[in-house]
């Protein structure tokens, strides 16, 4: 074909929301000759299905921020680019049935008022002065986002398309990637329409990552940990007093979710769109004999509504509106999970020059900010915010097949679930051990997992209450606070020692090694002998990492760091040292 290209700086591969924000933020940065490739028509794998429901809320500072961003930027976006999009502004509202849970919204809106978000506490009466239609049984009261709403999503990704095309970047649709080489600095992405050579490649594949992901092993890439997950909700047909009140209100019912249910509900049209995420959840395409098809554009699951009887039963107490009238649609669609449920955003672990953005389980509402985040690692080798939540080099080794599987699994059916700061989810565990493992765990040793690795959070004694259930709680003191404050004492009155396999470790030695590594870090090395902690700050001055610095001789140093740190802080230490030549 003579308009395809033979070359461009950067290359996307996925027509999803997310893909094509980038795309609209890359060429908004001035990177106009990027190039986007979906093998089938845009929006064609996830967000063609999505439900399209956004919400500010998370747990998850970076993904607030991804939210926030895209939340404002979608509601100016048709008319800066000129295209229509259905864009309601309900507000919504998350109900609590236990103190325990409004704790939780207490955290996550002091989080949102840092960031300029409006989230206010509700007590039950004023959930009901919000939706008169909701029954307050069992509610101990909630929290109110007037933000939240819901977005067409193919309506979202055409818009942020036809900007991306007017700033000059180009859209190739109908176009498989079919493999990756590497020439030197350079990347060559094949396509049934020919090969393209580029400076820099983006994983946005959606359900496909992994696939996608396969071609870059040879080339220092690893197995993308992600699961296929199948998320099903249904439409109602149309509700006569929801017409009626819409009409008098001239606005739509604001969402609910009932996150100790595991179900958001909100107003579709004149009718009502349910979405559990149910515990008895399923996986896809993930045995040999249940393959992963070449092309799934455009197509669901069949339904299974079986799994979903408990959460239909739960809603229609909570909003007996929901029970007036008939299943108009059923949805039983593929989305991507990685195991903590949070998408994989940035560099692409030991791959020069890539870079990965999929497993969003939610990318329609973070779709926009997505893009912000990617156009700013390519454009500029870092982010304006702290992204440690969704950065793909959080996943190494542990993050096998079985493992993936297991939590994926274990975070849809938990994805409203509380994250309680001292709770360890019991799945996938056991996956990396110390050679004093046994020992550890003989002396009472509770065990947490990093980045694999079982390490002891605490030793408990006979007669402390040791069950899943006592951790999962808000306050400060548990049954380990005793023991925790009697280890401090004896380290700080005697000695301690610490079993270190748990911990990430870099041997840094050769001539002018002191030199280079006063360059990196804000502070002073440590005398021979001693040692320090070191602070790593990014070009302007926030912290990137900190490792402890061990100094053997004058230009011989052992680093160490976090756990789940192991690839981030490899690949900040080795980009930093001089290549060849220079």
């Amino acid at each position: 074909m003579a308009d395809f290209p033979t070359t461009a700086r950067v290359v996307i591969i996925g027509g999803g929301v997310v893909g094509v924000s980038a795309l609209y933020h890359l060429a908004r940065a001035g990177w106009t000759d990027c190039v986007l490739l979906e093998k089938n028509e845009l929006t064609a794998g996830s967000t063609w299905h999505a439900a399209g429901n956004c919400p500010n809320f998370s747990n998850s500072w970076a993904v607030m921020n991804m939210q926030r961003y895209g939340l404002e930027m979608y509601r100016g976006l048709g008319e800066a680019v000129g295209y229509p999009i259905n864009y309601h502004v309900t507000g919504a509202l998350r109900l609590a049935h236990s103190r325990e849970r409004m704790q939780e919204f207490e955290h996550v809106a002091s989080m949102a008022r840092a960031q300029g978000l409006g989230m206010e506490m509700c007590t039950p009466a004023e959930l009901k002065e919000h939706n008169p239609f909701i029954e307050l049984h069992d509610l101990a009261g909630g929290l109110w986002d007037p933000l939240d709403g819901d977005i067409d999503p193919a309506q979202l990704t055409q818009a942020l398309a036809k900007g991306a095309r007017e700033a000059g970047a180009a859209i190739h649709r109908f176009t498989s990637a079919t493999g990756i080489d590497r020439e030197r600095d350079e990347w060559i992405v094949h396509t049934d329409k020919g090969a393209i050579r580029c400076e820099k490649v983006v994983n946005a594949a959606g359900y496909y990552a992994q696939r996608v992901g396969e071609w870059f092993r040879p080339h220092g890439g690893r197995r993308v940990p992600a699961v296929v997950m199948s998320h099903q909700y249904f439409l109602t047909e149309e509700n006569p007093e929801l017409a009626a009140w819409t009409a008098e209100k001239g606005h739509k019912m604001p969402m609910v979710r009932d996150v100790d249910s595991s179900y958001y509900l909100r107003q579709d049209k004149n009718g009502l769109n349910l979405g559990p995420y149910e515990r008895n959840c399923k996986a896809h395409w993930i045995t040999p004999e249940d393959p992963m098809p070449e092309d799934f554009s455009f197509q669901l699951y069949p339904d299974d509504l079986d799994r979903l009887e408990w959460y239909i039963e739960d809603a229609m107490a909570r909003m007996p509106l929901l029970g007036q009238s008939g299943v108009g649609r059923m949805i039983n669609g593929p989305i991507p999970y990685a195991p903590d449920g949070l998408p994989m955003l940035g560099p692409m672990p030991g791959v020069p020059n890539a870079f990965e953005a999929h497993s969003f389980t939610f990318g329609i509402a973070q779709g926009g900010g997505a893009g912000k985040v990617m156009a700013e690692w390519i454009t500029q080798g870092e982010t304006e915010w702290d992204m440690w939540d969704v950065d793909p080099r959080r996943y190494t080794a542990h993050a096998d097949h079985d493992y993936t599987l297991a939590k994926a699994l274990e975070t849809y059916g938990h994805e409203y679930a509380m994250h309680f700061p001292h709770h360890a989810w019991p799945a996938g565990r056991d996956k990396k051990l110390s050679p004093l493992h046994d020992r550890l765990r003989d002396a009472g040793g509770q065990m947490g997992a990093y980045n694999g690795w079982e390490r002891a959070n605490w030793f408990a004694k006979p007669g402390d209450d040791t069950a899943e259930a006592a951790t999962q709680t808000w306050d400060r003191d548990g049954p380990w606070a005793a023991r925790v404050r009697e280890e401090v004492a004896a380290v700080r009155d005697h000695a301690g020692v610490l079993d270190l396999p748990g911990f990430s470790r870099f041997a840094l030695a050769g001539p002018g090694a002191a030199e280079w590594l006063r360059g990196r870090i804000a502070g002073a090395l440590p005398k021979v002998g001693r040692m320090t902690l070191g602070y790593f700050p990014d070009s302007r001055g926030r912290v990137l990492t900190e490792m402890s610095i061990l100094r053997h001789a004058e230009d011989d140093f052992t680093l160490i760091t976090a756990a789940p740190a192991q690839w981030h802080d490899y690949e900040l230490l080795r980009d930093a040292l001089p290549q060849e030549g220079e």
